[in-house]
């Protein structure tokens, strides 16, 4: 799997290099084209832009505020697991201390109904976690929408042919700071989504 990812970045940036290429062969007037097609190539755009996720997300405010209703959540979820923890604890040292005095009927009955907390622990964990995973693959989703939905406003213009999104662990190294839209991105998302 992690050969798959490095062919794949490789040949990522490969495109991204010829790319590069190209625009420079049309910013210059290199083309191999004709005239018309040049110019029919140099109209469309063309230009390539990029912004940083790594310092975009944590500035935007639907992001925090999603974030901070995930994290209550996640708690309400963990209260709720810690206090079915501790209420099976609490019946499992209350049969303990009184095992010596219980029937064996009795103590068939309490294993049974410990045994039905347990398992009834172990589905919940279960689906708290199942729903969570949902809720945020959700949210992911809709963050995307509204991201792609920004940028398509942004360049209604076609100014920029390719948006990438790059972090600091991604695959590119170097990129020319005067076409970093990340602060753009910030203010018109947060005027968006107020």
């Amino acid at each position: 799997m992690k050969n798959i990812n490095w062919v794949l970045h490789g040949i990522s940036i490969l495109g991204l290099i010829f790319l590069f290429v190209q625009n420079q062969q049309l910013k210059s007037g290199k083309s191999t084209g004709s005239g018309a097609n040049a110019q029919n190539t140099s109209g469309m755009g063309g230009d390539i832009a990029f912004f940083q996720s790594d310092s975009l997300l944590p500035n935007l405010n639907f992001f925090k505020q999603s974030e901070s209703d995930f994290k209550k959540k996640q708690e309400e979820m963990m209260k709720e697991l810690q206090a079915k923890e501790n209420n099976l604890r609490n019946e499992f040292q209350k049969l303990q201390k009184n095992a010596e005095n219980m029937t064996r009927n009795e103590m068939e009955n309490a294993q049974k109904r410990l045994s039905g907390m347990e398992r009834e622990l172990i589905e919940r964990k279960e689906k708290l976690s199942e729903q969570f995973a949902m809720e945020t693959s959700e949210f992911n989703e809709a963050l995307h929408k509204k991201v792609i939905a920004y940028l398509k406003e942004y360049n209604s213009d076609g100014k920029y042919q390719y948006i990438f999104s790059v972090a600091r662990d991604g695959n590119i190294f170097y990129w020319d700071p005067n076409k970093d839209i990340t602060q753009d991105m910030i203010k018109g998302l947060n005027e968006l989504y107020k």
